[in-house]
């Protein structure tokens, strides 16, 4: 969907917890599927998802010349449609025969889960191999909504792998090791492919970057469809490639030839914009065969409950719900076993065409917000606006409650800009007004800023830019004291690499933190600093087998710094805290409150040593919680998982300490009203209390950070949401 109408992983919005079914119910729910005598069996059933264009956004595009080589070459269902909007429904819907009510914007598995049975579980009660392979998992079993982690709040920082396009985890039936072990990263595949060792049926997703869907800051974001955008047009042809190349993988190991096999390539839902009646829209189902139909365009009403039916038919398992229908047909057609001209071929993959990026810089607007309020001794700020669409603020930085900085990005809304890239934004508050301080855009694809650091004089924002060869990289922007300028940084060499946050004790020692993606997938931590002359990179421990990330850093001296993010395990992902002391930075062992999934965004430290740093949990058991992690002045450390503040769905983005009392900030989900709240807590009397702010509680509002002055003084920035798009939010508390 497009940046200006879905943003960000799409967990912020409107969601209905999934339909927890009675027994009753569950034995109705399923019927012994009928086999039709003779009819084909497959081995192997290869199911792709690719994400978010209808059919004439695709077929006959140039842009997928391997998609439409596939279904002018085997069997394309040219009446075939999606269920709903948007993805999380549709992919419970291909498993499960139902959206089980999971409707509205998608949310994390464990609040829209579904208590029902799903092909998966009917294939493990039949001894069916299955195994799920999905693009940047960083290791087997992974249960968090989305990796890398630090995929929410503000501004908008997708993922590469997102729950949301798993339909195995929604269903509680899986929620066992056994089910959890089987998801895999996608380059399991290839060995699998090499050794032989193929599943009966195999689920896989690629990542958001590579499946057509975009997701800023790793790769561009979708726009208009049907070939109208070159960033769109962009994203399918890279999408288009990773499917030749996949296809070409599989029809070339040395399984294909022998029995019968498939690989059913299917669109989740087609463009939104689709007035049809067909529910999620008319989109693509291609089924390639190594020994079934060639050339075939059928033109049957099927649906990814056909999809399903067809699968369970195969496997001989039981129908599902919806996939019981009499109006549901199977795709049998597409499935036939041809005799002559219909050998098992290698398809070679086909190049796909490059796509020049939009390049028109706008001249926005500037106005300003007209939202007000006051509340539990917090304050709404009046705060410039560019343009009359998106602007928000990740990060602010507190010199003097006279010398304050936010940052953050806007989406362009001129005629003549590319409306689907996000800006950076910058603000300054010198104790009267702010006053929006006008910042170049590095990357005309997307540039966006998550973190500030700032001394007397001088502030460097740190985030991420999409340039115009379509390559995301760090980004840092300097403020000289009277304007902002782009900083060269070291030049890395890594598939991406994101700054996320910065700090300083002097202008002569500047630090910002981050990850970086090698060429096997891996993310390592990235720590760069300036010693008054340039900058460098500065090594780092990466604790974590399978991956490593830190998304906060604090000074109290050039010292005393910390930083933390998370380490990736194969059994574990915890909260990572790394430490310098002034000559080399160490891992710093720390416990996680006994979760599963686990990470820190957020870190300060106090003028007597004491370090506070929040987070969450992320994983089936205890879902999204707000995690606190605390440093006493002698070294000793304690973790607390709030249970008692936000919801099953809460994510902590900032904390800060004034007049030695802790506060957090970040955003969770009302299950009453379905909007995305301010989340505001402090440490009061040993527990942890949440405090009411000045909201618009008619839509979401969400808060990316936190800062204090000396004299107490907190400042904690957003945005809130109207129908028209997002306002930069600010909100001041005198301590």
């Amino acid at each position: 969907m497009s940046a200006k109408r879905l943003r960000a992983l799409g967990v912020v919005g409107v969601a209905v917890a999934g339909l927890l079914l009675a027994p009753q119910a569950l034995a109705q729910s399923q019927a012994a599927a009928p086999h039709t005598p003779g009819a084909p069996h497959y081995d192997h059933v290869f199911t792709v998802v690719e994400e978010n264009h209808g059919y004439g956004d695709l077929i006959g595009n140039p842009a997928a010349p391997n998609l439409n080589a596939l279904a002018q070459t085997y069997g394309s269902a040219t009446n075939y449609t999606a269920i709903t909007h948007p993805s999380e429904p549709n992919y419970i819907a291909m498993l499960g025969g139902s959206t089980f009510n999971v409707k509205g914007f998608d949310n994390p598995y464990y609040v829209n889960k579904v208590n029902a049975p799903s092909l998966i579980s009917q294939l493990d009660q039949a001894h069916v191999g299955w195994k799920a392979y999905f693009q940047n998992l960083p290791h087997a079993g992974y249960q968090g909504i989305c990796y890398p982690a630090n995929c929410n709040g503000t501004p908008d920082k997708d993922p590469l792998y997102a729950a949301k396009h798993n339909g195995i985890a929604n269903f509680t039936t899986s929620w066992n090791k056994a089910d959890w072990a089987r998801q895999v990263p996608m380059d399991q595949l290839t060995q699998d492919l090499r050794s032989g060792h193929v599943p009966q049926f195999g689920y896989v997703v690629p990542s958001e970057c590579l499946d057509m869907h975009g997701d800023p800051p790793y790769c561009v974001d979708s726009g208009t469809t049907g070939g109208k955008d070159p960033q769109d047009q962009r994203l399918v042809a890279q999408g288009d490639a990773q499917l030749g190349q996949l296809v070409a993988q599989i029809t070339g190991a040395s399984f294909w030839a022998h029995g019968n096999n498939a690989i059913n390539v299917v669109v989740d839902e087609g463009d939104d914009s689709d007035t049809s009646g067909a529910g999620g829209g008319h989109t693509v189902n291609v089924v390639v065969t190594s020994h079934g139909p060639r050339h075939l365009q059928d033109p049957t009403a099927y649906s990814h409950y056909s999809m399903l039916r067809t699968l369970q038919d195969n496997f001989g398992v039981a129908c599902l719900q919806h996939s019981c229908d009499t109006a549901t047909h199977p795709m049998s057609p597409m499935y036939a076993v041809s005799g002559e001209g219909s050998a098992a071929q290698a398809f070679r993959p086909l190049p796909v065409p490059q796509y020049a990026t939009p390049t028109p810089v706008p001249s926005e607007p500037l106005t300003t917000s007209t939202f007000t309020g006051s509340q539990a001794g917090w304050t709404v700020q009046t705060q410039p606006q560019l343009g009359t669409s998106d602007n928000d603020y990740g990060a602010v930085a507190v010199v003097s409650p006279k010398d304050v900085w936010a940052v953050g990005s806007m989406l362009p809304d001129t005629a003549n800009s590319n409306q689907d890239a996000m800006l950076s934004l910058a603000a300054h508050y010198d104790g009267t007004k702010w006053t929006s301080t006008p910042i170049g855009h590095v990357g005309t694809n997307f540039n966006a800023l998550y973190g500030v650091a700032a001394v007397p004089g001088r502030a460097w924002a740190v985030g991420v830019a999409i340039d115009s060869h379509y390559q995301s990289h760090s980004l840092m922007q300097e403020w000289d004291g009277h304007t902002w300028h782009p900083v060269a940084l070291p030049k890395i060499n890594s598939i991406h690499d994101t700054l996320y946050a910065a700090t300083a004790t002097s202008a002569n020692d500047v630090w910002a933190v981050g990850d970086r993606e090698s060429a096997n997938g891996v993310f390592t931590t990235l720590v760069e600093h300036f010693d008054g002359h340039r900058w460098s990179v500065v090594p780092t421990p990466n604790p974590g087998a399978t991956g490593n990330h830190l998304f906060g850093i604090t000074a109290r001296s050039p010292h005393d710094i910390w930083a933390v993010g998370q380490r990736n395990d194969a059994t574990n992902d915890a909260p990572l805290v790394e430490h310098f002391d002034g000559h080399r930075w160490t891992a710093v062992n720390v416990p996680a409150a006994s979760t599963t999934t686990a990470f820190l965004q957020a870190v300060t430290v106090t003028a007597d040593g004491q370090v506070w740093a929040a987070g969450q949990s992320d994983d089936a058991q205890h879902q999204a919680r707000p995690l606190a992690l605390h440093r006493d002045a002698n070294g000793h450390w304690t973790a607390t998982l709030l249970t008692n503040i936000g919801s099953d769905f809460s994510n902590v983005t900032g904390i800060a300490v004034s007049h030695g009392v802790p506060w957090l900030v970040g955003s969770y989900l009302d299950t009453t009203t379905q909007f995305q709240k301010p989340l505001v807590a402090s440490l009061q009397g040993g527990r942890w209390e949440a405090s009411d702010v000045p909201y618009r509680d008619t839509n979401d509002s969400v808060l990316g950070g936190i800062a204090a002055a000396k004299d107490g003084q907190l400042w904690t920035v957003g945005y809130g949401r109207t129908d028209s798009g997002r306002f930069a939010l600010v909100e001041h508390h005198s301590g």
